[in-house]
């Protein structure tokens, strides 16, 4: 991998309470992350199979796993109403 593969932009919804890094299940899949590892304070939206890591715990661990394989990880903010978690489609991960 060349230094500019190493580099990778992953979501970051702000809800103006809680911050959550939104990646893809595939994303995932492809890093070998098990999901298993991640807290029921997190969400899952089976519409556009994405993880939404919160951003203290869940978020920072990812955060740590991807920058000891060696990514580069930019954030691009995403402002979103309070209460857009809230919305049924999003389902609480490993409760």
């Amino acid at each position: 991998m060349t230094e500019h593969e190493k580099n990778i932009t992953i979501k970051f919804v702000d809800n103006q309470k809680h911050g959550y890094v939104q990646v893809s299940k595939y994303d995932l899949e492809g890093w070998n992350i098990d999901t298993k590892q991640f807290s029921s304070y997190s969400f899952y939206n089976n519409n556009n199979a994405c993880y939404y890591l919160e951003e203290d715990c869940d978020g920072y661990k990812l955060h740590n796993i991807l920058t000891k394989m060696g990514y580069i990880i930019n954030y691009a903010k995403n402002y979103v109403a309070l209460n857009y978690m809230n919305d049924p489609i999003f389902k609480r991960i490993n409760n």
